[in-house]
């Protein structure tokens, strides 16, 4: 190492740090107060042990992770001898952070009616979640050199197209006088490159909406004055004593579901990586898993359920020339929201239009890096990665509605003096089948990144006449389905028989396709695919 790559000056504040901070800080703020919702509205658990317990070890657990991505971009930054770094961006995993709150915390509550040993259970959820993270690392590297980098990225756009653009746009909508200006406020400064003197495009865009949901009326003043009744001050601490017993038997029971989630989880930090990566600046697989794992299994000891992930939207943030600190601004407001009970405050002061669009933005940022970073000769396999996480969304949208439609005819038959159990009724892709919805969005949508960066390797592969390969994938396909990590609710042995022998019979198929070949000899190997074509620094 040379001595002025050790002596290099890394800013610790570049002015594209003020949008990135925002933009991430809004990514996983809103799911804060969704938990907090359900905790205290629906389970009663008391503001002390929301706000004092768990909500301070969820700022706690951020600022871990973000901290870590601050110095660890500020680090290789020094060994590469650069100063133009950006940061990873992180902080509550969304679909975990879902999954654990309606599938673990809640189920628990009303089976137990213990509140309290519902959050043991959750975080005993959570420890196995880190412990995944960091078996992860150790053996992530050999699975890397397998999977081509357009595979990911393409499964990367089509999640950042559902779960950042689509969702984000339809919430938006709700009240589109907010969210409208705002967004085409933010696209003119950013890609109309209108350059500001002062503030920001994105606090400018968030500042506009913020006014004209208070002169529009939807943001109530009521709301933000009860807010205050949250003002504390909270210093989490370690939670040692909820740790084993029957809330650890318990949790073993959501160990299917954690290891999915963990799995697609492991899937999204490495699509992150990949994005970074095709900005010019490598983040070492292995370091992030461990370190990710790390901190969800401190975390956890501290009282904090939910799991942490990093984020995709590093092209975003690379856009607007943000660096290695904004991470690090990032976690220091969320320690300090979460450790003085401001959580409430602030969400009801900024309408969550005026923030989704900075989600938008990253959606848009993501697709256009990821596909102008690919050989054009490969853009069918990036359209069949970027197609399929939008059956997962879509999926769960339509069930979303036909349950309410299910509560609502039970409220309809409880008016009219009917005494029926509607709990009990259940709506299954059967179901929706005969009302048009092809039990395909149910397949689909059920592993759909792991499903999306598969079928996307499977093109890949033909395209490059690369039949072993094509072959091996679908061996590995084969087990997925087997075991339910694709086209199935939960993970079991033998979960979907049909897809199995349909993804067995192509395994042959492919195998007998390289036998034959008169390629045979150029064929013969799988050539080791590496994203940021050097090793890393695992150190």
């Amino acid at each position: 190492m040379s001595e002025e790559s050790k002596t290099i000056n890394i800013p610790w504040f570049k002015k594209g740090d003020i949008d990135a901070t925002i933009g991430v800080f809004f990514d996983g703020f809103s799911k804060i107060i969704v938990g907090v919702g359900v905790l205290t509205g629906v389970m009663g658990m008391a503001q002390d042990i929301v706000f004092g317990k768990i909500v301070s070890a969820i700022g706690l657990t951020a600022f871990l992770l973000l901290a870590f991505n601050t110095f660890y971009a500020r680090r290789l930054g020094q060994k590469s001898g650069r100063d133009d770094l950006t940061a990873l961006p992180a902080g509550i995993a969304a679909g975990s952070f879902f999954a654990w709150l309606f599938a673990i915390f809640m189920p628990v509550f009303f089976s137990s009616g213990d509140a309290i040993f519902a959050w043991e259970v959750t975080l005993h959820a959570n420890v196995l979640y880190g412990i995944m993270f960091v078996v992860c690392g150790f053996v992530i590297k050999f699975l890397m050199k397998y999977i081509p980098m357009e595979a990911m990225l393409g499964s990367v756009v089509g999640g950042s197209i559902a779960y950042l653009l689509m969702a984000s746009m339809a919430d938006g909508f709700s009240h589109p006088q907010i969210q409208l200006p705002a967004l085409f406020l933010l696209l003119f400064f950013q890609f109309g490159k209108v350059k500001t003197k002062r503030l920001s495009p994105a606090l400018i865009a968030v500042l506009v909406g913020t006014i004209i949901g208070w002169a529009t009326g939807v943001m109530k003043l009521g709301d933000l004055t009860s807010a205050f009744q949250t003002i504390g001050f909270y210093v989490p601490l370690p939670q040692i004593g909820m740790f084993g017993g029957e809330a650890m038997s318990q949790a073993l029971t959501f160990l299917p579901l954690v290891i999915a989630y963990a799995f697609a989880d492991v899937t999204a930090l490495l699509q992150g990586l990949e994005q970074a990566a095709q900005g010019g600046d490598c983040y070492d697989e292995r370091t992030c898993l461990i370190a990710t794992g790390c901190v969800n299994i401190i975390g956890s000891l501290f009282g904090n359920p939910f799991p942490m992930n990093e984020y995709w939207g590093h092209p975003a943030w690379k856009k607007v020339k943000a660096g290695a600190s904004y991470s690090l601004f990032t976690g220091i407001i969320y320690l300090v929201l979460c450790m003085s009970g401001l959580v409430a405050i602030a969400t009801s002061a900024i309408p969550a239009g005026a923030t989704l669009i900075l989600l938008i933005f990253v959606a848009i940022s993501t697709g256009t890096q990821s596909y102008s970073s690919v050989n054009k000769k490969y853009y069918p396999a990036m359209i069949i990665a970027t197609a399929i996480p939008i059956f997962e969304l879509l999926y769960s949208k339509v069930l979303n509605g036909a349950t309410a439609a299910t509560a609502a005819i039970g409220e309809a038959l409880q008016a009219g003096g009917i005494d029926f159990a509607v709990d009990s009724v259940k709506v299954t892709s059967e179901h929706l089948a005969t009302a048009g919805v092809a039990q395909g969005y149910f397949f689909l949508g059920k592993g759909s990144m792991m499903i999306a960066i598969l079928y996307a390797c499977v093109v890949i592969f033909i395209i490059d006449r690369k039949w072993l390969n094509t072959s091996v994938t679908f061996i590995v396909t084969t087990f997925c389905s087997f075991i339910g990590l694709i086209h199935s609710e939960k993970v079991m042995i033998n979960a979907n028989i049909t897809f199995t022998i349909i993804y067995g019979v192509l395994a042959v198929f492919f195998l007998l396709v390289y036998l034959i070949s008169k390629n045979n000899t150029e064929l013969q190997s799988i050539e080791p695919h590496t994203p940021c074509g050097v090793e890393g620094d695992a150190s």
